[in-house]
């Protein structure tokens, strides 16, 4: 992984617009950015946006020999993988600090709490098991990994239905899924990671932007307060996971008003993954085709996390624009009409265009009128 910089005038600017009340996306503090969950054709699959912030996460199984320490459970296995596709600091096939980071993160969220019933796994007792994998790409970083993954990593896992099984003597039948319906995963709670940035060791950020996570972690390495908080809770408000990354902590109170926004946060976050199990099911049920083609739009064009690629005009009327000169202006100062014309094309988009009574030629003037 490359390292990436920030200039001093950025974390001044950061740490003093926090400091006043306000965040550089217009957010409050305790306001979070828009959360979007669309599942794919197949059990298991599914990409969640947090704002800019794109996973996906699929989750498959196969039939193993279980561990000789736990022979009546199943095996859960979680794998992250950053590819330069998410940011240009990262690199292929190369595993980062981060990687190994957000893997420990979800593994104490996911197995350590143990939320998912790895009994109901088991096939033959000592001999056959299933294996749960779960895969997560980072599409695009735009801040706040972990939330985002364990986001995908729920939805993912809640939405999994593994094949039916047939034992017949010694041999296992594994039933395709028109033979018969498959089964669903068995979660006891959901639990959920909710990252907060600490600012001057009493300010408190929810759900930060990428450039806000740089500057909490360039904090704590030049030894001012700052750092990250990660709180893992389920919508029965108890705690799974604590986690800091950055400078200790000096007051407690901001680790009890965490876990309080922490509590509201998951539940919501829960809400929302079962309203959207729901409403695929019932568009399965209605042989409606799903995939993700849904989410792939062509009004703009992204490039990592810069979508401000094109001219957009927001709330902009030519009426409401009064030109203070317009009245000294003399009267010898012509202006000539203008050859391009600013088409709107899309929402909130617009391009010049020259005019069609226009000649695309130059003119050229002679002084002689002889041809």
């Amino acid at each position: 992984m490359r390292d990436l910089y920030l200039s001093n005038c950025e974390k001044n600017f950061i740490q003093k617009i926090i400091s006043e009340g306000h965040r550089l996306d217009g957010r409050i503090y305790n306001e979070s950015r828009k959360l979007d969950i669309s599942y794919g054709s197949e059990y298991g699959s599914c990409i969640v946006s947090l704002g800019e912030t794109k996973i996906l996460a699929q989750v498959s199984c196969e039939v193993v020999q279980p561990k000789q320490i736990r022979p009546n459970e199943g095996i859960l296995f979680i794998n992250v993988e950053i590819s330069p596709m998410a940011a240009p600091q990262f690199e292929a096939n190369r595993q980062t600090d981060l990687t190994v980071y957000l893997n420990r993160l979800l593994e104490k969220c996911y197995k350590d709490s143990k939320c998912i019933d790895l009994e109901s796994l088991c096939i033959v007792v000592e001999e056959k098991v299933w294996s749960l994998r779960v895969d997560i790409k980072v599409l695009n970083h735009d801040g706040n990994l972990i939330e985002c993954a364990s986001i995908a990593t729920l939805a993912s896992l809640a939405h999994f239905k593994r094949p039916d099984v047939t034992r017949s003597g010694d041999s296992v039948i594994i039933h395709t899924l028109s033979e018969k319906d498959p089964i669903p995963t068995v979660l006891f709670h959901y639990p959920v990671c909710v990252t907060f940035a600490i600012f001057s060791n009493n300010i408190l950020v929810s759900d930060p932007s990428f450039i806000e996570e740089s500057v909490c972690t360039s904090n704590s390495e030049e030894g001012s307060t700052g750092g990250l908080l990660v709180v893992g809770m389920n919508q029965y408000k108890e705690l799974c996971v604590l986690n800091l990354s950055g400078a200790a902590i000096y007051n407690s109170n901001v680790v009890h008003k965490a876990i309080l926004n922490a509590s509201d946060r998951c539940k919501n976050i829960v809400e929302e993954v079962k309203s959207k199990i729901v409403t695929d099911d019932n568009l399965r049920q209605k042989r409606v085709k799903i995939n993700f083609a849904d989410i792939i739009t062509t009004d703009h064009i992204q490039t990592l996390c810069k979508k401000d690629l094109s001219i957009c005009l927001k709330n902009f009327k030519i009426n409401d624009v009064k030109r203070e000169d317009d009245s000294e202006m003399s009267e010898d100062n012509i202006t000539e009409d203008s050859k391009y014309d600013v088409v709107a094309t899309k929402t909130n988009v617009a391009e010049i265009k020259s005019k069609e009574a226009k000649s695309s030629w130059i003119e050229i003037s002679s002084e002689s009128e002889e041809d």
